[in-house]
């Protein structure tokens, strides 16, 4: 109850100070300065240290600026950078909490001008706005990481740096020490100079992630720092994105991956951190987290980047579509690909295939009947799903997690809970009877499975009851029930008030968002292409418009590669043009600064097998050409009459009628589906129970 009300005043408080990472370079005004941080939002600074900017007024000149924090003179950490009169500094030796950082001119003769900020000081360990910690088992001690020794919070001491080079035979080595290896590749970056390929690449713990940046730069230059130029860099951030879903309370031992030669042979500095793998760490809060994090010691490091992109597909794409949400800035454009838009109907089609699938063969159903009430296009995509049902066992603990210290309802009801509602405790809040997570176990009251199938003859009314006789449903402990369950309402408010379930209605209205998707439909693979068409709707019903939007399909293999190479590069167009835009006419709102930005290219589009681009606006429409070569197909609670955006998690009801079916019943079946259905069916007409508005952005837990 005390988390409940928690996240109820976080949802209501949110957050008031703010400062622009990406904020173009500030000159002071005629008589005022113009004091901004750089590297992050002034109130969610962490780990001791803020890049601060200073624009200094026509009327002080730069040597008379005097700065101090909390008192303590620091004017002897800014530098000019960019222009005379705009002075960059790193403030460090933070405390913990406010700190006072003021700006005036030397001499305090009256109307002489001053300024002043706070700045609001996190631990490095975190958290900054995701909650209290839950358990984690370190591994930047071990392998592969090796990065030393860890404190309590799994962090260690000081990053390590490394080099890799790019032989000219395509591949990375280790880079010796002493003069470059003869057989070091040259690269040319988007900003047209021509660098030796040589890879910086920084290892460290932020957040209690392990984290990786890598940026072209060779042994002896000049070190990186925002007042240097690092010829190797395009002054543009590419962070990367791990996908799958693992609750695994560990530090793990991948990032999304910066070695990357689609983007460092570009010039593109590369981040990440095991935190923002899903197969890690299936929250997205926790992720965004981290992201902003190592973000901001990216900007300390290297600079202020022109914008940073996502990278990522399946759940990489998913992590930045409800980053970019919820926490919109983090990321000013998405590059996704073969995604979804969230976690947790994504998760619903997982649950509701294991019900089909152990439901369908005490219904009499063929494997082709089960398929169509699948919806899916092929019989095993429903398999694949089920990966995604795993995610809310509490049992389902991965094997680092030691069996002494894991839950089991008898004999250790106390131990570590290994499902979803635990790991993201901070978000849905606590059972106070249980000191569990409060779950959103799949609700299948009033849902009929097979719905379109029976009204289209595929199967007949007596699969029909049968099917739904049998779906039954899911406890708190993962455990099938033979009767259908009902969910936690609040906790279903909860995912759609802070953005665990995407309505697009965040900074997803103005982000501008390219994803991809090789077409596998056919071979059982579950990342099917409805989902760019339920990304679409829900762009559409929150904003009446997808002006933000391009999705492109293509054959998987060679051609889908090809479309993320492409994907990159309108991205990069598109935020260049944007940037370029906010600073010309400032007055534009992000929205309209999206839509004027976008490249004439940046289309809807899909790939023939034979190369050819064809054109053509996303639609439903199976008679569009797109379609025709890359059919869609639905999900178990589109079959079952529900809504394309799959957006609702429990549904309305509405009296059961045999007039609604199209197909006749006999008196004993009618009777046995009034049992399965005593309150009614669901009316997709309505919005699902419990789905509100996202409350606002930037929400703390």
């Amino acid at each position: 109850m005390a988390l409940t009300a928690l996240v109820t005043a976080a949802l209501i408080s949110g957050l008031t100070a703010s400062a622009g990472a990406t904020a173009p370079a500030g000159k002071g005004g005629h008589r005022t300065f113009d004091l901004a941080v750089v590297s992050g939002r002034a109130d969610m600074i962490s780990g001791d240290d803020a890049l601060v900017r200073i624009g200094v007024p026509q009327n002080v000149a730069p040597h008379q600026v005097k700065v101090r924090l909390d008192g303590r003179d620091v004017t002897g950490r800014f530098r000019p950078a960019d222009d005379k009169r705009t002075l960059l500094g790193l403030v460090d030796r933070l405390a913990l909490g406010k700190n006072r950082l003021e700006v005036r001119a030397n001499g305090f003769g009256k109307g002489r001008p001053s300024a002043a900020l706070t700045l609001v000081n996190h631990p490095a360990a975190g958290p900054v706005f995701s909650g209290p910690h839950i358990p984690l088992f370190c591994t930047a001690s071990g392998s592969p990481w090796h990065l030393g020794p860890v404190d309590e919070n799994c962090h260690v001491a000081q990053p390590q740096v490394t080099y890799q080079y790019r032989t000219t035979a395509g591949s990375f080595a280790s880079l010796p020490d002493g003069p470059l290896p003869t057989d070091v590749a040259t690269t040319t970056t988007t900003a047209g100079r021509t660098v030796p390929y040589v890879v910086r690449i920084e290892r460290g713990t932020i957040n209690r992630a392990v984290y990786e940046i890598a940026v072209l730069h060779r042994p002896g230059d000049a070190a990186p720092s925002p007042w240097t130029t690092n010829r190797g860099w395009n002054d543009r951030l590419v962070y990367t994105f791990g996908g799958a879903c693992g609750i695994g309370y560990t530090q793990a031992n991948s990032t999304g991956g910066v070695l990357d030669h689609t983007l460092l042979s570009r010039g593109y500095a590369v981040a990440s951190a095991t935190f923002n793998v899903y197969a890690h760490n299936c929250n997205d809060v926790t992720s965004a987290e981290t992201a902003m994090m190592v973000k901001e010691h990216v900007i300390e490091t290297l600079g202020v980047p022109a914008f940073t992109m996502g990278w990522g597909g399946s759940a990489g794409t998913m992590q930045q579509l409800l980053i970019s949400n919820a926490y919109p800035g983090i990321l000013d454009g998405v590059v996704g690909h073969i995604g979804y838009p969230d976690e947790r109907s994504t998760t619903l089609t997982g649950h509701e295939c294991r019900f089909i699938s152990q439901a369908a063969t005490a219904a009499g159903l063929s494997s082709t009947e089960q398929t169509a009430v699948g919806g899916f296009g092929s019989p095993n995509t429903c398999v694949g799903y089920q990966f995604f049902d795993s995610v809310d066992w509490p049992t389902a603990c991965p094997n680092h997690v030691p069996a002494a210290l894991r839950y089991h309802p008898v004999t250790n009801p106390d131990g570590i809970r290994c499902a979803m509602a635990d790991f993201i405790s901070n978000v849905y809040g606590v059972d106070p009877a249980t000191g569990a997570g409060r779950p959103i176990i799949p609700d299948t009251v009033g849902v009929q499975y097979g719905l379109q199938t029976l009204q289209q003859g595929i199967i007949s009314p007596e699969q029909f009851v049968r099917l739904n006789e049998g779906i039954g449903g899911l406890d708190v402990e993962g455990n099938r029930t033979p009767q259908r369950t009902s969910a936690n309402v609040e906790a279903i408010k909860v995912a759609y008030a802070t953005g665990r379930v995407n309505q697009f209605d965040g900074g997803l209205r103005w982000t501008p968002i390219i994803e991809t998707r090789g077409y596998t439909d056919p071979t059982g693979d579950f990342h099917d292409r409805f989902r760019s068409w339920t990304m679409r709707e829900r762009l559409l019903r929150a904003n009446g418009n997808a002006d933000n939007h391009a999705s492109i399909t293509s054959p998987a293999g060679a051609a889908a590669t090809a479309s993320q190479e492409q994907a990159l590069a309108d991205m990069d167009a598109w935020l260049t043009a944007r940037t370029r835009l906010a600073a010309t006419r400032p007055h534009l709102d992000p929205v309209a600064l999206t839509r004027l930005s976008r490249p004439r290219g940046v289309l809807d589009s899909c790939v023939t097998p034979d190369g050819e681009r064809i054109v053509e606006r996303l639609t439903l429409d199976p008679a569009a050409r797109c379609n025709q070569l890359f059919p869609y197909h639905r999900n178990p609670r589109v079959v079952a009459g529900g809504p394309t955006t799959s957006v609702v998690l429990k549904c309305q009801l509405q009296p059961l009628k045999q007039s609604r079916y199209g197909v006749s019943f006999t008196a004993g079946q009618w009777q046995r589906l009034r049992a399965v259905f005593p309150d009614g069916v669901c009316d997709w007409s309505k919005p699902g129970v419990g789905q509100v508005p996202l409350a606002r952005t930037w929400i703390r837990f």
